[in-house]
């Protein structure tokens, strides 16, 4: 079951919308007044959307709330826990999601028509002796990514004399050696991770050959951004996955992502454009 492939002009408004949810998320996230307790705290939800993220953190550190996991009402019943009398929940938006027919062919999908807002309570709020679930870690994008993105990337950086091998260095998901001319993306990933791993190593060879001496910092989180861009141009949050890391990589330092982003958003646009030509669609994935 496919989505249909979105047009340039969703793309460019999906890439101007992506760049500015990114650039807040991790901008909120780091300006803190305790950047290693911001942090901390974003690591604990990594199954909620950036955007939910920020909305719990802000609640939890305006009314005082200790919070290391946070659930709905029946779950935490479910869990052997009662949130208690008077608690009021921590709010958070879900997505309203409805089934349609495509007309063309028949095919049912999945469509966002905006959202609504659910609320949740942190096990502070809560009484009883029943186990946490345990912490999820950073997830990696499952199941089939966009169709075509794979062989696309690959025929692009063949273009540019870079050579794709599936091998794993330790708990590296992908690497570039600029001198061997070889991308090398872990043949454990399934394709929705894999080819978002080509495509930060993609913006690697585009952003970063000749610039071989800039801070590691910047420039990883400029490969993962673009990453993050192209994905979600077609329709795949892996914001799950970029907030985190592009966040570790900042230091803290709001300017560094600033500065990357611009980098990042015209390296997504120069690839978006260059993957127009090509019959791309947006599969169905968990991310």
């Amino acid at each position: 079951m496919t989505k249909p492939t979105p047009s340039p002009e969703q793309r460019k408004a999906r890439l101007d919308a992506a760049s500015a949810q990114l650039e807040a998320a991790v901008s909120t996230i780091i300006t803190g007044e305790d950047w290693q307790q911001a942090l901390a705290f974003a690591g604990r939800f990594h199954h909620y959307s950036a955007n939910n993220v920020v909305l719990i953190m802000a609640q939890c550190i305006d009314r005082g709330i200790e919070a290391h996991y946070v659930a709905g009402y029946r779950t935490w019943q479910g869990l052997g826990r009662q949130v208690r009398r008077g608690e009021k929940g921590l709010a958070v938006l879900a997505p309203c999601k409805y089934r349609t027919i495509d007309e063309g062919t028949g095919e049912e999908h999945w469509q966002v028509r905006g959202f609504r807002v659910e609320h949740v309570f942190a096990d502070s709020q809560c009484d009883g002796e029943g186990d946490l679930p345990a912490r999820p870690a950073p997830q990696l994008l499952t199941g089939d990514g966009p169709e075509g993105l794979w062989d696309a990337v690959v025929a692009m950086l063949a273009e540019r004399g870079y050579r794709v091998e599936r091998q794993r260095y330790g708990s590296e998901n992908g690497r570039t050696e600029y001198a061997a001319r070889l991308v090398t993306v872990a043949p454990d990933l399934e394709p929705a991770a894999a080819s978002k791993t080509a495509v930060h190593e993609l913006a690697h060879v585009l952003l970063h050959e000749h610039r071989l001496h800039e801070d590691r910092s910047q420039v990883e989180i400029e490969a993962e951004s673009v990453a993050f861009l192209v994905l979600d141009a077609f329709g795949f949050d892996a914001g799950s996955y970029s907030f985190a890391y592009t966040s570790g990589w900042s230091g803290g330092k709001a300017e560094i992502v600033t500065a990357a982003l611009e980098n990042a958003k015209r390296c997504a646009a120069e690839i978006l454009d260059e993957l127009g030509s090509v019959d791309l669609k947006a599969g169905d994935i968990a991310a």
